[in-house]
């Protein structure tokens, strides 16, 4: 047996450590820029990144792990404040910043799922509603209140608000969509970036920097500059977001706020003759509006990507299904048709330009009237989906057998907006069936007519063609029992050929089988519908008299002795008669079968011993 790797899956310890280690390092290198890269000669800051790295992490890790980022952002910031501030402040400060990307991060997962990334309009509209606007708005309400317990009365409880919230805000829409899409979509980072897609973005990066060093020096006041002059930083971002998607729209708005920051803490100051306060709100509404329309369309641009690469794929499927497909636009008059698939146009004769801008009733050659086609007017009526069989016909007047299915589209506000009809050929499923039909139809026919014929033959003496002893005796115990339940009358005959045995003697067995089968054609001619004959064995006869009594039986009896005389059986120029005895006996209510047959049979053998050629009943 070969040995087998297993791959022991690390423990959740050490797992943790991990995130702890790279989750602080990432926030003290954070707090660390925000702290002495971004922050004014008046100790204002512009930005505080920090908050995105732990925002990032808190949307990329499953729930179960973000205990470990309390620890990382609580020692990772108490080890960048202690140099500026007191302990307690540096702990108020960690739970302020805990308290925004915890809220930002739940509500954010909450309303996009387990598994976020910055893939589309919706999932970033949650980001900017519960990020940069909720959490961070709600969390500056508490920072401001550490501000004013460190600066006392200095600065106004609305000023530390604002700034709080505009530089937590700032740092997670620089940063936080960019270190999401690196982390979540690197591979096809990678993947997609070719070198000429590489020289692009560089040659847009040094472009932006240029035009940003270009406008940040000219931007003072006393060169004649103009604060608005910045927005013509915005070009060269959505150029990005249109041709690199979120990830290029998101890595030059860090450039540009990287840019500007750096210009205006270490360079110019203040910019545009304005206050530095002023300067600085000027600047982060600058650069969160960049952010936002540069993400923004980068999305959109991802969005409307994708839904063109579903378009094409929807429409190849559509040509490639083996199905007939139609749209229609229920929005105009009649329903007309606005699009249709190959094989429809292969399936029905029509070219696709005979076939646009008309109602689909056309292909039932006027047969309104189909149980399915009713059966369609009905679902268009209450807006509902149907699947049915219609027959419908191709441009030569061939007919198909059509199986419909019938579906309605609707817009946002569940306005039925278009028809999607598929239509599967049946025909020559349909065809098969009706063959499949009349042929079981024509084998239950034959088994049919074989088993009546067998009935015929388990039932009929095969050399008179009347009932055999068996059927016989199994039909007339029947009657019996209905008459006697009912108190009617029943009689039976017993006849018997007068010496038959000398006929077979004289002329032979083929004239007397001749002779027994004109005695049952005498039989099947002088009877009533409703009485039965049969061949007893030999030349003995039975025959059942329903609903008759004694004297009519005997009546009965003598006809048939009659006729039987009679008869006449031509063989070899010479003529050969023949007599019958009868018995006749009736039933009481109380008799079986066999013992009116036994009454019967002791009245015939009166009639034989009276000599023959007669009618004798069993009193």
């Amino acid at each position: 047996m070969d040995e087998q790797k297993v791959t022991r899956a690390s423990p959740e310890w050490l797992i943790g450590l991990g995130i702890m280690a790279v989750v602080g390092l990432g926030y003290f290198a954070g707090a660390w820029l925000g702290v002495t890269q971004t922050v004014s000669p008046d100790g204002k800051a512009i930005i505080w990144p920090p908050n995105a790295v732990a925002l990032a992490a808190l949307l990329l890790l499953p729930v179960r792990r973000w205990a470990w980022v309390v620890p990382a952002v609580m020692a990772a910031e108490i080890a960048a404040d202690l140099p500026t501030f007191p302990l307690w402040a540096a702990v108020s400060f960690g739970m302020v910043n805990l308290f925004e990307v915890f809220l930002a991060a739940s509500l954010i997962r909450w309303f996009t799922g387990p598994r976020f990334d910055f893939d589309s309009l919706a999932r970033g509209g949650y980001f900017l509603l519960f990020g940069p606007l909720l959490a961070a708005g709600l969390a500056a309400l508490f920072g401001a209140g550490v501000y004013r317990g460190l600066l006392g009365e200095e600065g106004g409880y609305f000023a530390h608000w604002q700034m709080w919230w505009f530089g937590d805000a700032l740092g997670l829409l620089l940063l936080t969509p960019l270190l999401v899409i690196l982390i979540r979509q690197h591979r096809g980072l990678l993947q997609g970036w070719s070198g000429k897609r590489l020289l692009e973005m560089a040659a847009l990066l040094l472009l932006l920097a240029a035009m940003a060093t270009v406008l940040l020096t000219t931007g003072r006041a006393e060169d004649g500059g103009h604060p608005l002059a910045l927005v013509l930083l915005l070009p060269p971002v959505l150029w990005a977001a249109a041709r690199f998607g979120v990830v290029g729209a998101a890595l030059l708005v860090a450039v540009v706020a990287a840019t500007a920051i750096v210009w205006m803490v270490h360079v110019s100051w203040p910019m545009y003759g304005v206050d530095p306060e002023g300067a600085i709100l000027a600047m982060q509404e600058f650069l969160a509006v960049t952010a936002i329309t540069g993400i923004g369309v980068g999305l959109l641009m991802r969005e409307i990507e994708s839904q063109r690469m579903r378009l094409r794929l929807f429409e190849r499927a559509m040509k490639a299904i083996n199905d007939a497909v139609i749209i229609t636009d229920a929005r105009r008059r009649d329903n007309p048709i606005i699009w249709v698939n190959d094989t429809f146009e292969k399936l029905f004769g029509y070219p696709r330009e005979e076939v646009l801008g008309r109602n689909c009733r056309f292909l039932q050659n006027d047969e309104s009237e189909q149980e399915g086609v009713r059966e369609v007017r009905e679902a268009l009526r209450r807006e509902e989906p149907v699947q049915t069989l219609v027959r419908n016909y191709r441009r030569d007047g061939e007919p198909l057998w059509i199986q419909l299915s019938l579906a309605p589209v609707c817009d946002a506000h569940k306005r039925v907006t278009h028809y999607v009809g598929v239509q599967r050929d049946l025909t020559e499923i349909k065809r098969a069936e009706e063959e499949l039909e009349r042929r079981v139809a024509e084998r239950t026919a034959a088994l049919q007519e074989a088993n009546q014929r067998l009935e015929r033959i388990a039932s009929t003496d095969p050399l008179t063609g009347i009932a055999n002893r068996w059927y016989f005796l199994e039909v007339a115990e029947r009657e019996l029992r209905r008459r006697a339940a009912n108190e009617n009358p029943v009689s039976l005959l017993m006849l018997d050929l007068d010496h038959f045995k000398r006929v077979n003697d004289t002329w032979g067995h083929p004239v007397g089988d001749r002779v027994l089968h004109g005695l049952a054609d005498t039989l099947r001619d002088s009877l009533r519908p409703l009485d039965l004959s049969g061949r007893f064995g030999g030349e003995e006869f039975l025959v059942l008299l329903p609903g008759a009594g004694t004297e009519e039986a005997c009546e009965i009896a003598e006809r048939l002795r009659r006729a039987v005389a009679a008869m006449a059986i031509e063989h070899e120029g010479e003529t050969i008669r023949v007599t019958v005895s009868i018995g006749v006996a009736s039933s009481d209510g109380q008799q079986d079968i066999d013992e009116l047959i036994e009454s019967a049979d002791n009245a015939l053998y009166r009639a034989k011993r009276a000599g023959r050629d007669r009618v004798v009943a069993n009193s």
